[in-house]
């Protein structure tokens, strides 16, 4: 109203900031590197005035920080902080620590912890590889279930009523020549998973990568509650030693599952 006070925002527009604020976050998240406002702003489908006012908000409170190189924006310290602290209170992930630094050095490669969220997979823990060139896996990331190994082992210890939901609603979007982009194939993979036990990505999501993959099971065993996986470049992935890797992931999961147990009795 001209000359009165500024009008007070609604629910209904709050909500609306928090969702653009939560979709900038996203997409720098799942970026690889420093992001420009006009590629936030087209991403998101967000005006360029909206993300620049937003992304200032986010710098002032350590969300956000600018490169830079290249002017570009990235995610900032305290987001990470964030991060860190629930990590701290996840009883899945300190579990879990010593039992993958310790496939890490039977194995010799990096060894990681996922869950399910949403239709997504997110790294909790993880144990980098000692070798001079090892795997590089993102924490705190949302990447696709249906082309990474440890996503494949998820899907497979979903009810049949939630597999299909989850197929119905995804886009199965082409990352390497050797991404599944048949949801009808990525089904038939999954049934073999639940065969098998494990799930292999052979450069499925990243070009060189390799992953071998097994659940972590609830304190049933009727129900996945997260997925460990070894990684390593493509060089060092041989089938004929799958079998070992397999029981060696398999023994650790065992331990992470047989220790859950413990805390909720």
């Amino acid at each position: 109203m001209p000359g009165g006070r500024p009008r007070a925002k609604t629910q209904a527009e709050s909500v609306k900031s928090v969702v653009k604020v939560l979709d900038i976050l996203e997409h720098l998240g799942a970026s690889q590197g420093a992001v420009s406002v006009s590629d936030l702003a087209r991403s998101t489908g967000l005006n360029v005035s909206t993300v620049f006012r937003l992304l200032q908000t986010l710098m002032q409170r350590g969300y956000v920080e600018q490169e830079r190189s290249n002017r570009g924006y990235q995610l900032g310290p305290r987001f990470f902080q964030m991060g860190t602290a629930y990590l701290q209170g996840s009883d899945l992930a300190s579990i879990a620590r010593p039992h993958l630094e310790a496939l890490r050095d039977a194995v010799g490669e990096t060894a990681y912890l996922v869950i399910f969220s949403q239709g997504e997979i997110v790294q909790l823990s993880k144990a980098d590889g000692k070798q001079a060139v090892s795997a590089s896996v993102r924490p705190m990331v949302r990447e696709p279930a249906y082309c990474t190994a440890t996503g494949k082992v998820l899907l497979a210890g979903l009810p049949g009523e939630a597999l299909d939901k989850y197929l119905s609603g995804v886009a199965l979007q082409s990352f390497t020549p050797q991404t599944v982009t048949s949801k009808t194939q990525l089904r038939k993979e999954i049934d073999k998973v639940r065969e098998s036990g494990f799930a292999v990505d052979i450069e499925e999501f990243v070009p060189n990568l390799c992953c071998l993959s097994v659940p972590v099971h609830d304190a049933d065993g009727s129900s996945s509650v997260a997925a460990i996986s070894i990684a390593m470049p493509k060089m060092r992935f041989k089938r004929s030693f799958v079998p070992r890797w397999h029981k060696q992931l398999r023994d650790k999961a065992s331990m992470i599952t047989q220790q859950l147990v413990m805390i909720e009795s």
